[in-house]
């Protein structure tokens, strides 16, 4: 190989490795990879980071000890790449939280490097929190502020719409009272006016037979009261023989209750004479006999008289 080509050789391969370190530096800078770089790049994902930005503070236990290095913008949250000095370590419980350095002025991340005992990664991804500053109360003001006008707009329209509707309610109502008072004022012309009028005469006549039939209710009421005084008399007097009687009734109650006990018993006589069907049997047989007799002698009578001598006088000569 002649000297000029094995020149040519080894600057195409000093250019080549020169385009790859180029390479490599430039991916490395787009990803904030700085390989001379004394900090360690953490990844803090958050719901929101309203008021955040690129070089602001990153703390821990209160003093600085990085800064924010970046932002990655997803669907539902945000992750803050951190840039963390190299003699922090942080475990895999670490936390951090977004917070204003003062009342009104800019935001830091304070990390907390957690207790677990396992090492996070480098670029190792963990939890952070929101904590929103003044600003954000004065937000959150200003839309509840809105919210409510917007509420009492509403409810302004429903007062509206609430004396609308209580306005023909209530003309309503009063149209039905006076329709109401009207049947009324109807009926007692026509029913309760009548009946009062025929309740009042009948009043005046009580009174007035009251009035003529006094001396008659005053009798009454004499005869009453003699018939009454009477009967008292007659009680005081008679208070032995009632005494005796009740005595007698008492003794009657206790001696039918005594029969009806004898009834009841079937080791009785009684209770044999009403409780035995053979006894009934021979009774009914005996009725049919009698019955059978009866019958033959209505039918036979000289059967039953043709041994029986009868003489009659029917003058009075003989005997």
């Amino acid at each position: 190989m002649r000297p000029e080509e094995k020149r040519q050789e080894i600057i195409v391969g000093i250019v080549v490795l020169i385009i790859l370190a180029a390479t490599v530096m430039g991916i490395m800078w787009g990803k904030k990879y700085d390989i001379f770089s004394s900090r360690s790049y953490y990844t803090v994902r958050v719901a929101r980071a309203s008021g955040l930005q690129e070089g602001d503070p990153v703390t821990v236990s209160g003093v600085p000890k990085g800064v924010v290095d970046d932002f990655i913008i997803r669907k539902d949250s945000v992750d803050i790449i951190i840039g963390v000095d190299k003699d922090i370590t942080l475990f895999s419980d670490a936390s951090a939280i977004i917070s204003n350095m003062e009342l009104l002025g800019s935001k830091k991340v304070e990390v907390n490097p957690g207790r677990s005992g396992t090492q996070l990664v480098e670029h190792g991804i963990f939890r952070g929190t929101f904590a929103g500053g003044l600003e954000d109360i004065f937000e959150t003001t200003g839309a509840i502020s809105t919210d409510f006008q917007t509420l009492l707009g509403n409810f302004n329209k429903t007062l509206v719409l609430l004396n609308k509707a209580m306005e023909e309610d209530v003309q309503a109502s009063l149209h039905t009272i006076h329709m109401t008072a009207v049947l009324i004022d109807s009926l007692m012309e026509a029913d309760i006016q009548p009946g009062l009028l025929a309740m009042k005469g009948t009043l005046q006549k009580a009174e007035h037979m009251m009035d003529t039939k006094q001396a008659d209710i005053d009798t009454i009421v004499t005869n009453l009261k003699m018939v009454s005084i009477t009967l008292n008399q007659v009680v005081d007097d008679n208070k032995d023989k009632l005494a005796k009687s009740l005595a007698n009734l008492d003794k009657i109650g206790e001696d039918l209750s005594r029969l009806s006990i004898r009834l009841k018993d079937p080791k009785s006589s009684l209770g044999k004479l009403i409780n035995s069907d053979s006894l009934y049997q021979k009774l009914d047989s005996i009725t049919v006999n009698i019955n059978d007799i009866i019958k033959d002698l209505k039918e036979n009578p000289k059967k039953y008289l043709e041994h029986v001598n009868i003489n009659v006088d029917m003058f009075g000569g003989g005997k």
